[in-house]
């Protein structure tokens, strides 16, 4: 019999204000949290959805393993050992991943350590320093990504011009697709305090062509700033083994582990997903990392050269229900 104690209504709050910290595509937030006693569920909201930047919903549900991730942490932060399942039930689609926790032990090492940097993590959209990033930390943050079974693979000079062009053909694309940048509008740009890109998260606009994905591309954004972006900016492709929901939502798990590994070591990450996004284009990436295993995101990383707003995130209640009473 399982005796596992409910969760109380404080450890419900930390356990999902820390995962809906987690990134998403374009913010949407596209998850829910089911909690049933000491079981948490993440679902996907169908409402929150991009159909047409993501039809297969690829990443999405690298958001919803980034949000089953901090909620681990948390839960490793209060003392509970996790255990998930991903995809528990075919007979419910939404039911991205579900996440079991035991009573209360004490810190749970190596997870809780990371906890402090969910906050102050973020995705940052402005130009690096002219600063290489240590040895150590490229492996440490390699090692990250293997414990939940992806890959990390850094691209030379050669490949990361490569990956330029191809950037700039899927930065063609998107500015001449109109269902594409309809379906942003309705997410990046404005004042959003909750949810989507607002202008104050966009960052600057390059004064030279850069390796930097403008989520303004092709929308009525005024006032920004322009700036400099590095020359040589330092990319990394987070890939996996196997292609499916699953190996998706799996990624997101290491995706958040490596990013907050990252911000511990104060460095700063944006995505250049925009190549993944096009089915030709994702073809050539993974041709890039060695064609054996499947590109899911493309990092760039390094030292910040300045700060940057955080983008909002709607509460957690709003996102959450119980099966039975509330605690």
């Amino acid at each position: 019999m399982n005796t596992t104690k409910a969760l109380t209504g404080d450890e419900v709050g930390i356990l999902l204000a820390a995962a809906v910290h987690a990134p998403s595509m374009d913010n949407t937030q596209p998850w829910r949290f089911e909690v049933a006693g000491p079981v948490i569920d993440v679902r996907l909201d169908e409402d929150l959805v991009l159909p047409v930047a993501d039809p297969a919903g690829r990443a999405i549900r690298i958001g919803l393993g980034a949000a089953a991730f901090n909620l681990r942490v948390a839960a490793a932060m209060l003392g509970h050992e996790s255990t998930f399942a991903v995809a528990p039930d075919p007979a419910e689609p939404d039911l991205v991943a579900r996440i079991y926790l035991s009573d209360r032990s004490g810190l749970i090492a190596d997870l809780s350590a990371l906890y402090g940097e969910i906050s102050r993590r973020h995705t940052y959209r402005g130009p690096m320093l002219d600063q290489a990033i240590p040895p150590i930390v490229i492996s440490a943050l390699t090692d990250a990504a293997e414990i939940d079974g992806a890959e990390l693979h850094w691209l030379d000079d050669d490949a990361t011009r490569t990956l330029g062009q191809l950037l700039r053909q899927a930065d063609d694309l998107d500015s001449h697709d109109e269902d594409r940048l309809l379906e942003r509008g309705r997410w990046v740009g404005g004042e959003r305090p909750h949810d989507g890109v607002p202008d104050s998260a966009l960052g600057p606009v390059p004064t030279d062509p850069a390796m930097v994905r403008d989520l303004a591309t092709g929308l009525d954004t005024p006032g920004r700033e322009h700036a400099v972006f590095e020359q040589r900016p330092r990319i990394a492709v987070l890939a996996t083994g196997d292609e499916d929901e699953p190996a998706w939502v799996l990624a997101g798990l290491a995706l958040e582990r490596v990013l907050l590994a990252a911000t511990s070591s104060v460095l700063a990450v944006s995505f250049l997903n925009q190549a993944l996004e096009y089915p030709t284009l994702r073809a050539q990436v993974r041709d890039l990392i060695g064609g054996r295993s499947w590109p899911q995101m493309i990092l760039r990383i390094g030292y910040p050269a300045q700060a940057e707003e955080h983008t909002g995130r709607r509460p957690w209640r709003d996102a959450t229900s119980w099966v039975g009473l509330e605690p």
